[in-house]
């Protein structure tokens, strides 16, 4: 998704309008307010047609099922199913509901395509939304998309099914443990980064031992082989913070500098092959806790081998993307 939809990197808004730009009158019918119809309920893949003749020259959207859940807010990192097709021809360019995971991005602050940082901050997770991206909200601004068969004028039709949204500000609904089995003092707001006190002279583990729950969250138990959307801080044994998805990242050459953000990397094993993981623990654990992850030995670039702990705010959780 970050490949497709990103102007600069890829796979990530403004205001919530019902036609943004347009009276939503000038279409009607068949075809909704903005001129274009998708079969299939929320999380199902939709098929996609529209009104004859040329597109509207502004951006639309029209939410045709609203959700319960909060409101997407700009800079948080969004979780969606979507489904691109051009206007133009047709043609279905990019679909996350074959891959049958969602994708995650962060939104309004320029990863993605001006017309999704434009159409989704201020909806609400559980939402469908039909978004009609002129060219210059889309790909007119980079020339097109040659891969995708997108021209430099294209207008593009997209169906978002909002499956949720965070960020490092969000907080946990869980309840925090009283004695955790652990012998580090972890400290900080469930909404915030957390703080770790290692006790002096204490020593890696010979091997990793089970997970730890710091604050025990009230969602679903986290499946074995699912995705999990989350946010962490590596320490090594001395307390000292290795990592951190709270650090804001710097520009590269395939995107530009970012805050930080939640993270959909973190795998639970099974992996595609069968592997195992150091998240693997996980499993069974319910969603929105923090738990304390002992990772196993990783040698560094000079060939050291270095050892490390993360706390694990575990914000949701869904099946991993088939292997295409």
């Amino acid at each position: 998704m970050r490949k497709l939809l990103s102007l600069v990197a890829v796979v990530a808004l403004g205001t919530s309008l019902a036609a943004c730009g347009s009276d939503d009158s000038k279409a009607g019918g068949d075809f909704g307010k903005i001129g274009v119809k998708a079969t299939e309920e929320f999380g199902k893949k939709p098929t996609v047609t529209h009104k004859d003749g040329e597109p509207d020259k502004a951006l639309l959207t029209e939410v045709v099922k609203e959700g319960d859940g909060p409101e997407v807010k700009k800079g948080d990192y969004l979780t969606a199913n979507y489904l691109g097709q051009i206007w133009r021809d047709g043609k279905v360019f990019d679909n996350s509901y074959d891959r049958g995971a969602p994708s995650s991005f962060p939104i309004g602050i320029g990863g993605v395509i001006k017309g999704w940082d434009e159409a989704l901050v201020g909806k609400k997770v559980g939402s469908r939304v039909i978004l009609s991206i002129p060219a210059d909200k889309g790909y007119g601004p980079a020339g097109g998309n040659e891969q995708a068969g997108i021209t430099k004028d294209d207008t593009l039709i997209f169906v978002v099914d909002l499956f949720g949204s965070s960020s490092n500000t969000t907080k946990l609904d869980a309840d925090p443990v009283a004695s955790a089995a652990t012998p580090f003092k972890v400290t900080g707001e469930l909404n915030a980064e957390p703080k770790v006190t290692v006790p002096a002279g204490t020593k890696a583990p010979a091997k990793p031992g089970k997970p730890v729950i710091l604050a025990t969250g009230k969602g679903k138990p986290i499946a074995k082989g699912d995705q999990i959307v989350g946010r962490y801080v590596v320490f090594d044994y001395t307390g000292k913070k290795q990592a951190s998805t709270w650090d804001a990242q710097p520009a590269s050459q395939q995107a530009p500098a970012q805050p930080g953000s939640p993270t959909d990397k973190l795998q639970v094993g099974p992996g595609p092959k069968g592997e195992s993981g150091a998240l693997d623990g996980l499993a069974g654990m319910p969603v929105g806790s923090r738990v304390l992850v002992e990772l196993p030995g990783a040698k560094d670039a000079k060939g050291k081998v270095t050892n490390a702990f993360a706390v694990i705010d575990v914000l949701n959780s869904f099946p991993a993307a088939k292997q295409q």
